[in-house]
Parts: C-alpha cells; sequence; structure tokens
C-alpha cells in the first residue's frame, strides 16, 4: 500500500455523467491487480473525514484509472479535475479477484461497478481465458461499450431498446441459453439491489460467484469499522468478526458462500 501524490493525464465523460480519468501513479499501478480500489482525497481544500473510494478501472505503464460516476459533492470535484492537478492517493487496497481459471467466467456489471469488472475482462483477455462480459444500465446513453455477442460483450438496458432489453439476470440467461455452458461462475460488481439479485440467482442456479461490494467507506483500512457486511453465520458465538467481515480489508472481493443472503 502506498501514499502516493498521483497527476491527472486526462479526465472526461464517455456516457451519460459516467466519466474515466486517467492518473499517473507509478507505485500503485505496479502493485495493483483486478479488484482493488484507491481511496481519494478529491482536492487539497476536502475537510470531510471519509476520502472517496474508487475502484481500479486498469494499471500498467505507471498508469491507473477510474471510471466514475457524479452523484454527490466528491465526485462533482473529481469530474472538475484538470490536466496536470496533483492527486493524493492511497492504494491499491483491498483483495482481488480470483479463481477465474477453473469455469468459464461470466462478468455481470451494473453502472460504475463496471470498473473492476472492465479491468478483470481486460486480465482475463490478456491471459487468453475465453469470457463473457455482461453490462447493465437503465438507458443507452448510459453506456460507453458497444453491444457486440459476436465478441462476447452483451449489453443489457432497462428502458431503451438496445443491446438485450431487461435487466442482467435476463441478459446472463440468454447467454447461457445461446452459449449452452453449464460450468460457470459469476464475477459482479453494481449496485446493491443489482448484486443482491445476482447473489440469490447464483444460489438458486448453484453457481460460484464473487461479488465486489459497493459501500460508503472512510479511512479504507479497516480502523473505522463503518463498511461492514453481513457474513453468512459460521457459528452461534455471533463475536464481531464472526457476524461482520469489512469490505476495504476482507473484501471488497466475496464468495458468495461467505456473506448473508441479506449482506
Amino acid at each position: 500500500m502506498y501514499s502516493e501524490i498521483a497527476s491527472v493525464k486526462s479526465n472526461k465523460m464517455i456516457a451519460d455523467n459516467i466519466y474515466e480519468a486517467i492518473l499517473y501513479s507509478p507505485n500503485i499501478s505496479s502493485k495493483s491487480k483486478p479488484g482493488q480500489f484507491i481511496n481519494i482525497l478529491p482536492n487539497k481544500n476536502w475537510s470531510n473525514v471519509m476520502r472517496r473510494p474508487m475502484s481500479i478501472a486498469s494499471q500498467g505503464n505507471d498508469l491507473i484509472s477510474i471510471i466514475y460516476k457524479v452523484f454527490g459533492e466528491g465526485t462533482r470535484i473529481i469530474s472538475n479535475w484538470k490536466k496536470g492537478d496533483r492527486i493524493d492517493l492511497i492504494g491499491p487496497l483491498g483483495n482481488i479477484w480470483t479463481d477465474y481459471d477453473s469455469k468459464y467466467p461470466i462478468l455481470v456489471a451494473g453502472g460504475v461497478g463496471i470498473a473492476p469488472i472492465l479491468n478483470l475482462h481486460n486480465y482475463l483477455k490478456e491471459i487468453g481465458i475465453k469470457h463473457a462480459l455482461i453490462c447493465g444500465a437503465k438507458t443507452k446513453k448510459e453506456h460507453f461499450l458497444e453491444h457486440n455477442p459476436e465478441n462476447d460483450i452483451f449489453l443489457s438496458t432497462d428502458i431503451d431498446e438496445y443491446g438485450i432489453k431487461g435487466n442482467v439476470i435476463n441478459a446472463i440467461d440468454i447467454v447461457l441459453r445461446n452459449k449452452k455452458i453449464n460450468s460457470i461462475k459469476i464475477f459482479s460488481c453494481g449496485p446493491h439491489g443489482m448484486l443482491r439479485g445476482v447473489h440469490q440467482y447464483s444460489k438458486l442456479n448453484n453457481y460460484e460467484c464473487q461479488i465486489a461490494v459497493e459501500t460508503i467507506m472512510a479511512c479504507g483500512i479497516g480502523i473505522c469499522q463503518g463498511c461492514t457486511i453481513i457474513k453468512k453465520e459460521i457459528d452461534a458465538k455471533h463475536t464481531y468478526r464472526n457476524k461482520y467481515a469489512l469490505a476495504c480489508i476482507d473484501g471488497p472481493v466475496f464468495n458468495g458462500s461467505e456473506i448473508s443472503d441479506a449482506f
């Protein structure tokens, strides 16, 4: 883990209210792996207690990238970063995606949850593991990838007629039906409601899954205890650490079998 002053190489809108920032951050870039995140001080005048956690969307060549949506003061400040701005980062933080080489991986993203999924997607392409990528959004204008089933990229859209009409669960069913694959593992990140749906779907169909949770964090290193995730009960003792995991140090990636249905 590094505390590093990064510099902004670029920062632009890539879809409706969706932005991508590329940062020169050689130390974090050299150590980060798909699934991990950084904790950002949006600017030097930031007076809030909490930094802003962001999943790493790519790393390499001394650079990292983040993909984010503007929905509060922190992300509004981030959206105004200019080339050359110097940004205080801590990272890489958290754990990584694992066990993607034993079963056919189906990668499922919703909203800005696409960042760690896109990172895994590009890594699997790099090491030659075939897989499917599903990205869900409410409207067509929120997508920045192209629906391309021939290359195993499937976009689902809740409202507009684009890609697969419906949610990511509808898209998973279509992918499985077309590919006729039984031995799969699902990797997913996105809004909480979507993740609970994917978790339940995997459980009902006896599919392995890994979920990267999106939750509010403060420290990012396990001190504040603010990012609790309800675990599947292991025993009757109900000690704090038996009942709860921390997204920042135990996650953000969890096996579906580790966490409660009410996570």
